[in-house]
């Protein structure tokens, strides 16, 4: 079993419920560095993403999904690593394994909401790894 400690003090996405959201919605991007002194080869290191999502109302078979993304540059996204597609009202709890994909440099979440009239959606979403690191906007 591997242990994955969270070393992140910001959230990759923070939508409080006291301000859900109807509309897609990107967290912020953030930079994903070594922590230089770890003795740890980025290639080893493993990323898991940890969510939670209350899904409200809708009408006309409302979706939501959190969908994890990176980039190279910040400024053209792609998809790495997608969570499931939820289509009913209930608080949903998942963990996104990227493991399977690499960690492009810049990493963001994104809250993709659909259907006739979109539900309100509160959301977090945290990167949590096995070895040390930071996370940086510029």
């Amino acid at each position: 079993m591997k242990c994955f400690a969270n070393r992140v003090t910001t959230s990759l996405l923070n939508i409080p419920s006291s301000a859900p959201v109807a509309v897609t919605t990107n967290g912020t991007a953030y930079r994903v560095l070594p922590e230089g002194q770890d003795r740890l080869m980025d290639d080893t290191q493993d990323y898991r993403f940890v969510t939670n999502m209350d899904f409200a109302g809708g009408a006309s078979t409302p979706t939501a999904q959190i969908i994890i993304q990176g980039s190279v540059d910040n400024v053209n996204w792609m998809d790495l690593a997608p969570g499931t597609v939820r289509s009913a009202a209930a608080n949903y709890r998942e963990i996104i394994d990227a493991a399977s994909v690499p960690m492009l440099p810049w990493i963001r979440a994104r809250l993709v909401l659909a259907g006739g009239t979109p539900p309100n959606v509160n959301a977090t979403v945290d990167l949590v790894s096995t070895g040390p690191f930071q996370l940086s906007t510029s």
